[in-house]
C-alpha cells in the first residue's frame, strides 16, 4: 500500500494477466512496430518479414511473485534477453560451443512446426534418449543458446553424427553441477551419512547430465545402488535411490507443479541400473510390478560406454564475428540465466 508516495507493508504481486501486460509494454518500448498478441501463458511478438517470438512469462512471474520488489529488474533483464548478438560461426570455430541439450518432445514438435513457416524452412535435428526427451545440439555462447539446426550443418558441411560427438566431448570436459542437497537416511547411525538421494541444481546444462555416462555412474557411486533420475527443469536433476519408492513418488508429484514452465523438462522419471557401463537408462513407471520401461537403445551414443570412443581436440581460439539478430531464431534460442 502507498500513502503519499510512501510504501507502507511488503509488497504484494499482481495476478498474472496484470503482470504480463507490464512485460508487454516494455517489450513494445523495447521493439517499436512490433504486435504482440496475448494469450494464457504470455504473448506472441510479431514483426513483419519475421518469425514470430512465442514468449511464455510464466517462469518470469514465479520469480516476481517471489520477490514483487525486483519487478522492474526482472522485466528488464528478461526483456534484454529477448534480442541478443550472436556471432556467425565456420565449423572451427563453431566446435568449442557446441553442447547437448535435452529438450521434451512438445518442444521439438513446436520447433519444426515454427521453421517449416520461416521464409527459408529449416529442420531440427536431434537423436532419441529415452522415453519423452531427445537431444538437441545448441552453440553454447555468453548469456545466450542457440540451436543447430539442418541449415548450419549443411553450411558447416558435418553432419549430425559428428557435431553430437564434439558436443558430448565438450560436455565430457566440464566439471558436475553442484549438489544442492543431499538426502540422508533418517535411521543412519550416528556419525554416518548414508545418502538416499541427491538433488543438483545449476545451469541450464544440469538437467542435460542425464545422458551422460561418467555422470550416471558418479552418482551409481555416491548413491551406492540404483537409482531414478527426475528432470524436470533445465536447472534442476533429482536423483533417488530406487529402493526408495515413497521419496520417488515425492519428487515425482513435486515435479508437476513446474510442468508448463518456459524451461520445464519432463515429469516422466528415469531408472538407472548400475549392470554396465553408464548405466542401463529406462523409463521409471511407477505402481507396475517392473517399474522399468522402455529402454534407452544400447546402440545410442548415451549408452552402455558408446561414450568412450568420442575424442576430439580442442580447435584454437577465435574471434567473435559480426553480430546478428537472434530474434529470427524465435524459439530455438534462449536466455542461459536460471529461469
Amino acid at each position: 500500500m502507498r500513502i503519499l508516495g510512501l510504501s507502507l507493508g511488503k509488497e504484494k504481486p499482481v495476478a498474472f494477466m496484470e503482470f504480463r501486460d507490464m512485460v508487454r509494454l516494455a517489450v513494445r518500448k523495447s521493439v517499436p512496430g512490433a504486435r504482440l498478441e496475448p494469450n494464457d501463458t504470455g504473448f506472441t511478438i510479431l514483426r513483419e518479414g519475421e518469425n514470430p517470438i512465442t514468449c511464455n512469462l510464466r517462469s518470469l512471474y514465479v520469480d516476481y511473485s517471489r520477490a514483487p520488489q525486483n519487478r522492474e529488474s526482472l522485466i528488464h533483464g528478461w526483456v534484454a534477453s529477448l534480442v541478443t548478438d550472436v556471432p556467425e560461426h565456420t565449423w572451427t570455430e563453431a566446435q568449442m560451443t557446441l553442447r547437448p541439450t535435452v529438450k521434451p518432445a512438445d518442444y521439438l514438435v513446436q520447433a519444426q512446426k515454427q521453421m517449416q513457416k520461416a521464409k527459408h524452412p529449416d529442420n531440427l535435428p536431434y537423436a532419441p534418449f529415452a522415453g519423452e526427451v531427445s537431444v538437441i545440439i545448441m552453440r553454447d555462447l555468453p548469456g545466450t543458446v542457440v540451436a543447430v539446426t539442418e541449415s548450419m550443418l549443411a553450411d558447416w558441411q558435418v553432419g549430425y553424427g559428428e557435431a553430437l560427438k564434439v558436443a558430448l566431448n565438450n560436455m565430457n570436459m566440464l566439471t558436475f553441477p553442484p549438489v544442492a542437497n543431499a538426502l540422508t537416511a533418517s535411521g543412519a547411525a550416528r556419525g554416518t551419512h548414508e545418502e538416499i538421494g541427491l538433488v543438483f541444481e545449476g545451469d541450464h546444462l544440469t538437467a542435460t547430465w542425464i545422458i551422460m555416462e561418467r555422470f550416471r555412474d558418479y552418482v551409481w557411486q555416491r548413491l551406492q545402488g540404483d537409482f531414478v533420475v527426475s528432470v524436470p527443469m533445465r536447472n534442476r536433476l533429482i536423483a533417488i535411490r530406487a529402493d526408495e519408492p515413497g521419496l520417488i513418488g515425492q519428487i515425482t508429484s513435486s515435479s508437476r507443479a513446474v510442468a508448463g514452465q518456459t524451461h520445464a523438462v519432463t515429469t516422466q522419471c528415469f531408472h538407472v541400473s548400475g549392470t554396465t557401463t553408464g548405466g542401463i537408462v529406462t523409463v521409471y513407471k511407477p505402481g507396475a510390478s517392473d517399474t522399468r520401461g522402455e529402454v534407452l537403445d544400447p546402440n545410442s551414443l548415451f549408452a552402455r560406454g558408446g561414450q568412450s570412443a568420442v575424442s576430439y581436440t580442442a580447435p584454437p581460439t577465435f574471434e567473435r564475428a559480426r553480430p546478428v539478430d537472434l530474434s529470427v531464431f524465435g524459439g530455438l534460442s534462449e536466455p542461459t540465466e536460471r529461469q
